[in-house]
């Protein structure tokens, strides 16, 4: 951004990030660590007495990078490294990974944990409101951007991921307050078809606030839903910009709750 690259979380805070982002002239680019990064980072678990390690990624349907660790593991032979495509990101990859973390403190073998990834990481679903197309479309991220081309700054988009865990846009609204309800709706929806109690993940993009006051507007309505609200950071908050509202969920683990 602006001629220096910074990490995530290490050099940069969220709102230096988004304070910058709001008088950037040209989008800022990302990347994700390099494989040599990656090895480094294994090196130091197996030096450590690890003998497995699970890594947990960005869906392949967002970036290139799980499938180009798988390739660079292959021939990894210092530890044995399994690759996991969380098939998302954000709030809910976190989760995956306090899972994970968890059944591996319970002393559970890598399949069982991988097993129950693979339930977890298949109950996941979407729904998220950007403030404009411009960042997705100008990072290559939205998979259906021509069909909303020329009413970018008219619209507020509503998107989710689909089959394949890429970014696409199903519909489009005039006001923010009618995408949100829209999100809601959508939401409600969805959680009167599940018998299972969900976690429900709520966040955006330099705006706090508003997404705790869109929480509390609809946590009354789910008693046996767990909730959490978040922010997102730098490198997705890149492609989706600020003021974006986010509402993920997942089959609850109750063990994670609080």
């Amino acid at each position: 951004m602006n001629g220096t690259t910074y990490r995530e979380g290490i050099d940069i805070t969220n709102d230096e990030f988004y304070s910058a982002l709001a008088k950037a002239k040209k989008l800022p680019t990302t990347a994700p660590p390099t494989p040599m990064e990656m090895l480094k980072v294994y090196d130091q678990l197996a030096n450590a007495g690890y003998d497995e390690i699970l890594s947990i990624h960005l869906t392949a349907g967002i970036t290139g990078f799980v499938n180009n660790l798988r390739t660079v593991v292959h021939g990894y032979a210092n530890v044995e490294v399994q690759v996991y495509d969380s098939h998302i990101t954000i709030e809910p990859l976190g989760y995956l990974v306090k899972y994970a973390s968890m059944m591996a403190n319970q002393g559970k073998s890598m399949s069982t944990i991988v097993h129950n990834l693979d339930d977890i990481r298949a109950t996941i679903d979407e729904y998220f409101v950007v403030d404009d197309l411009k960042n997705l479309v100008t990072g290559g991220r939205l998979t259906n951007a021509a069909a909303f081309a020329g009413g970018l700054l008219r619209i507020k988009p509503i998107l989710t991921l689909n089959d394949h865990h890429q970014i696409e846009a199903i519909g489009k609204i005039r006001t923010l307050k009618r995408a949100l309800k829209y999100l809601d709706d959508e939401f409600n929806t969805q959680y009167q078809k599940l018998d299972y109690p969900v976690h429900v993940m709520m966040t955006g993009t330099n705006n706090l606030a508003a997404v705790k006051h869109w929480c509390d507007s609809i946590k009354p309505k789910y008693p046996d839903a767990s909730f959490q609200v978040g922010q997102i950071g730098p490198v997705v908050g890149t492609h989706i910009g600020s003021n974006a509202f986010v509402i993920l969920w997942c089959r609850q683990v109750p063990e994670l709750n609080g």
